[in-house]
């Protein structure tokens, strides 16, 4: 019966979301291939413990919105707290009484990324997928803060 549907739930479109996918940096999540860059990221880990707070593609949403907006950690996570289009980029949509309230998690979470990403096929992904934009492709560039 599913097969029947003409939209799919995930396709329903919030006023949020809406807004969000017309703002420029809705413009900017359009053009990072997510799927892509999550399979950098072994899989969640679904043993025994605490649940991973954000996906892969959270965590890579994280570091984007860090160098994009260009805001030290604390004042990143004041800003998801408070910001919903900030919470739509990193797929991470908190609840009206939920806060993030661990100031180093923007630390640990850089701490993962650097130990269990594979940066071949990252930056394989990046080039791949904005190979028509880039220019002066013989110059490399790399931020060492992830």
């Amino acid at each position: 019966m599913r097969d029947q549907e003409l939209f799919q739930p995930q396709d329903y479109l919030t006023p949020k979301w809406y807004l969000f996918k017309n703002s420029k940096l809705g413009k900017v999540y359009d053009t990072i291939p997510w799927g892509q860059l999550s399979e950098c990221l072994p899989k969640e880990n679904r043993g025994p413990g605490a649940p991973r707070w954000f996906s892969a593609q959270g965590m890579f949403g994280l570091m984007f919105l860090k160098s994009y907006l260009n805001l030290s950690d604390e004042k990143l996570i004041e800003r998801f707290n408070t910001d919903w289009s900030l919470q739509l980029f990193c797929n991470k949509l908190l609840d009206d009484n939920q806060r993030i309230k661990d100031k180093a998690i923007l630390s640990r979470i850089r701490t993962y990324m650097s130990d269990n990403t594979d940066w071949q096929q990252l930056q394989e992904v990046l080039i791949h997928h904005w190979k028509r934009d880039m220019h002066n492709t013989h110059v490399l560039l790399m931020d060492a803060t992830c």
